[in-house]
């Protein structure tokens, strides 16, 4: 692959990418699961290993019809909302507690903003709870309003990813060709959702605490499937990508 030019435009996944938020919130999710199960039995159980590689990326709303496919028959619409509501209102109080900056993200950051790379973070999650992130991972300063994008809550009607709206969103909104830019994603649902906005180039990224040692191989391998370029596991490669010399 060619090397990448100074004037692409960097839009970073944030669960499990720009923070190691993954599990502290699937974890949380799969307690409020299991809570869920007594009152809403259903045949599908998974230990909690299980729970974060099936559903990491994806929407508790996603997870819950996954869950219960005969919704109708089950939970309804209603029921949905509310569970959706309290896994977002535990996972947000987990993560003000214990989300922490993946490693060597917060050099990349300051190498991109101190040699004025335009950058910003694309994500299915709510802006209370990137903001709660962000916060507790002290990564608020290089993340201004401006540049972040939510699938929840920036666009009119939610459209999470693999869909590819909220990045059609950013790139717009950051005056940037799609082509022009590079997504950093760790889900397949990311890369999915890049590869149909038409990102000019995408990277896996499989650093994550919910990625184990023993998973990283099969998870890069079918991130790549999915259409991602190549797959880093440190942070701190982005910076040889991105620099016009080798670092």
């Amino acid at each position: 692959m060619k090397p990448f030019q100074h004037d692409l435009v960097v839009l970073f996944d944030h669960d499990g990418t720009v923070v190691d938020s993954e599990t502290i919130a699937l974890k949380s999710a799969w307690r409020l699961t299991n809570e869920v199960a007594r009152e809403f039995p259903t045949d599908q159980y998974y230990e909690l290993e299980d729970f974060v590689k099936s559903f990491a990326g994806k929407p508790y709303r996603e997870i819950l019809k996954k869950l219960y496919p005969d919704s109708l028959t089950s939970l309804n619409e209603r029921d949905i909302d509310r569970l959706v509501a309290e896994e977002e209102k535990r996972a947000i109080e987990q993560l003000t507690i214990e989300a922490k900056a993946t490693v060597g993200t917060p050099e990349v950051l300051s190498y991109l903003r101190d040699d004025r790379f335009k950058y910003a973070l694309v994500s299915n999650s709510s802006l209370q709870r990137l903001s709660a992130c962000l916060t507790s991972a002290a990564l608020t300063d290089y993340f201004p309003s401006k540049q972040i994008f939510s699938a929840h809550d920036s666009l009119p009607v939610p459209r999470p990813k693999p869909l590819p709206d909220i990045y059609l969103y950013a790139a717009k909104c950051l005056d940037a060709k799609v082509l022009d830019c590079v997504a950093i994603e760790d889900s397949m649902s990311g890369v999915k959702a890049a590869v149909a906005a038409g990102i000019g180039q995408i990277i896996g990224y499989v650093g994550g605490t919910h990625i184990s040692e023993d998973e990283r191989k099969s998870r890069a391998d079918a991130l790549v499937s999915a259409g991602a370029e190549q797959v880093i596991d440190r942070m701190h490669d982005l910076i040889g990508l991105l620099s016009p010399t080798p670092v």
